[in-house]
């Protein structure tokens, strides 16, 4: 008798994967369908290289807390549904602070999240530059010295399309493959070096830009 078929007479469970990231316990009873265990919004994120906020403690992470309620207040997009915040009173940013981290408590527990994802991105982890988070994820982030990772940028040129996620503020040359490295290697320098972080409503579009130009893949 195989392996699989022992395991099947002495009714032993296995775990199988799927392509779109649930799992599946399998019993080995006929009688009881697969379960999947679908991944939490919270999960994903912390897979994606992004580190949650502390939501619990109040001195954990209280500068981050600020600064992220200072860009919730100022953002007119990906707003918590039923938050109202204070605008005045006593400890009215504590309690506001207070409100933000019940939304992500809550918001981060979700398992169909494609809409929220962007808001809790935004609202509910430690604020970070692109360049922070590839790095993070233990990315090749490439060197913009003259001889420097000199294969790589010429892989990259030799795909770059300006119209599919350019590059900002560069002029892309007909021709001559090391005046396009050059260029290259300027918008992915001044995509690294932008103050934008994860709360801000540009980070996704310059996040995929620097993926797809700026590192070493």
């Amino acid at each position: 008798m195989s392996l699989t078929s022992t395991k099947a007479a002495l009714g032993l469970g296995t775990v199988g994967v799927v392509g779109t990231g649930s799992y599946f316990a399998i019993s080995g009873s006929s009688k009881q369908d697969n379960v999947p265990i679908k991944t939490k919004l919270s999960e994903q994120l912390i897979k994606d290289g992004f580190a949650l906020l502390n939501f619990e403690s109040s001195s954990t992470h209280s500068q981050e807390w600020t600064t992220v309620l200072g860009k919730y207040k100022t953002s007119n997009k990906d707003k918590f549904s039923g938050v109202t915040l204070l605008e005045n009173g006593q400890d009215h940013e504590s309690k506001n602070i207070g409100a933000l981290k019940e939304a992500c408590k809550s918001l981060i527990e979700k398992t169909e999240f494609s809409e929220s994802y962007d808001k809790a991105r935004r609202w509910c982890v430690v604020p970070k530059g692109v360049k922070d988070i590839l790095l993070g994820l233990k990315k090749q982030v490439l060197k913009h010295g003259a001889n420097e990772d000199v294969d790589l940028w010429k892989r990259k040129v030799a795909v770059y399309d300006h119209k599919d996620l350019p590059l900002a503020g560069i002029t892309w040359p007909v021709s001559g493959e090391p005046e396009k490295i050059s260029k290259l290697k300027e918008g992915c320098k001044a995509l690294m070096e932008k103050d934008v972080k994860t709360y801000d409503e540009d980070f996704s579009a310059d996040f995929k830009i620097a993926k797809r130009w700026c590192i070493g893949e």
